[in-house]
């Protein structure tokens, strides 16, 4: 199978040129800043559970519960989000989701115990996959050749919102003024200007007479009879696993260890993430192809996980502040990478079904990660967590390399671009 982007006809190119796919690249960069964007940031919800409403009551790895299934749900329903996407587009799909998304989050404002904040996170992630899957869904219709570029400037919302929330919700969760009550509804009236911003500008293109997607799209769920699928799917799940433990665990980490503030720690994880979802996609587009540059990258964060975290990143601040920088860098990519490497082995109309389905079998991996890790980290230190992660993203490596191997019909072809 070509994996190469470029070989596609001028038809299907022809979509890369003009203002309206750019337009629904901002419109899904805001929606991915309101969704993943404060994903990546949940770590500090549970620090100030930590140490206010949940004090003494629970451990850290109950609490990771709590964002673990946010994330969980929001990847879980991707799939049938990702159906009817195919099937309808987004005119009702996308506001509808949007709404019940922002709904969790009002009514988190009026929340003070476990079961209630676990409640408004179950519906957070639910509708969730609405937004999330939308955005790098229809970026798929309308790019091909950029691909790449596209989907890194889509994920760039994720870093930049992790930026943007980190530094919010430091101020006000910090703020004497303010109860936790005020603060939810200043995030949530932010979420509201993102998500309207979303759904005025995200919009599928419509099919081209007689060319592709112009027939009716029908439920395909075939992909799950495909061994390439389930490899690139373990592959995926390797690296949401290590990007939503980062997330989750770098504030804890820091508590337990006392080195750095897990706000700034989360600011600067996100600006190596801004360069991981940025570059690297733009090189894959330009040189290396999206299944080379995931392998790159992977090499890369194992290199900074075995030579750098483990020896040095527990020993100060400043160290472990350059090793999250640096594991933002190579995490950060994993997303539009993993995206692009998705859309290349599935039909055009099929875009978002293959890539909610993907997800939904990813979405495991931030149900179990955060609560496992923090365990580890609990019960065998911080030095048995970096062993963990590097050890995972090793078996990444491997299965990343064995679809290299079957999508180039079993052969070890190391110059070609894939």
């Amino acid at each position: 199978m070509n994996l190469d982007p470029r070989s596609t006809t001028a038809m299907t190119t022809s979509r890369d040129r003009g203002l309206r796919p750019w337009l629904t690249v901002w419109g899904s960069f805001c929606l991915t800043v309101a969704t993943h964007g404060l994903l990546s940031a949940i770590g500090l919800f549970q620090t100030y559970w930590r140490g206010h409403q949940l004090a003494g009551d629970y451990s850290d790895s109950s609490i990771s519960w709590i964002p673990s299934m946010f994330g969980f749900l929001a990847c879980f329903f991707a799939s049938p989000a990702g159906v009817l996407f195919d099937l309808y587009g987004s005119s009702v799909l996308l506001p509808v989701s949007s709404a019940v998304y922002l709904l969790s989050f009002l009514g988190l404002a009026w929340s003070a115990t476990y079961a209630q904040f676990m409640a408004c996170f179950v519906v957070a992630g639910i509708a969730a996959a609405g937004p999330t899957t939308v955005a790098f869904s229809v970026v798929g219709h309308w790019f091909r050749v950029r691909r790449g570029l596209a989907l890194g400037l889509v994920t760039v919302g994720a870093a930049f919102g992790g930026i943007f929330f980190s530094l919010l919700l430091k101020a006000l969760f910090g703020h004497q003024s303010l109860s936790w009550r005020d603060a939810i509804l200043v995030l949530s009236a932010i979420l509201a200007c993102l998500l309207a911003t979303g759904v005025a500008f995200v919009r599928k293109p419509a099919p081209k007479r007689g060319g592709v997607g112009s027939e009716r799209v029908r439920v395909d769920l075939s992909c799950f009879l495909s061994g390439r699928f389930w490899l690139l799917c373990y592959t995926v799940w390797v690296y949401e696993l290590v990007l939503f433990v980062q997330w989750g665990s770098i504030p804890t980490y820091s508590v337990t260890t006392g080195l750095g503030d897990p706000f700034y720690l989360m600011v600067g994880y996100n600006i190596g993430a801004i360069v991981g979802s940025s570059v690297p996609p733009w090189l894959a587009d330009r040189w290396f192809g999206p299944l080379n540059a995931t392998i790159i990258m992977n090499i890369f964060s194992i290199l900074v996980v075995f030579a750098l975290r483990l020896p040095v990143g527990g020993t100060s601040a400043g160290a472990l502040f350059a090793v999250v920088v640096l594991m933002g860098i190579t995490t950060g990519s994993s997303v539009p990478l993993s995206a692009a490497c998705v859309m290349t082995l599935c039909e055009p109309g099929k875009v978002g079904t293959w890539l909610g389905s993907t997800y939904t079998v990813v979405g495991f991996a931030t149900l179990v990660g955060n609560p496992i890790t923090l365990a580890i980290l609990d019960n065998w230190g911080a030095a048995a967590l970096v062993g963990f992660l590097g050890g995972m993203l090793c078996t990444g490596l491997a299965t990343a390399l064995a679809v290299r191997w079957v999508c180039l019909e079993r052969r070890w072809t190391w110059l070609t671009r894939v």
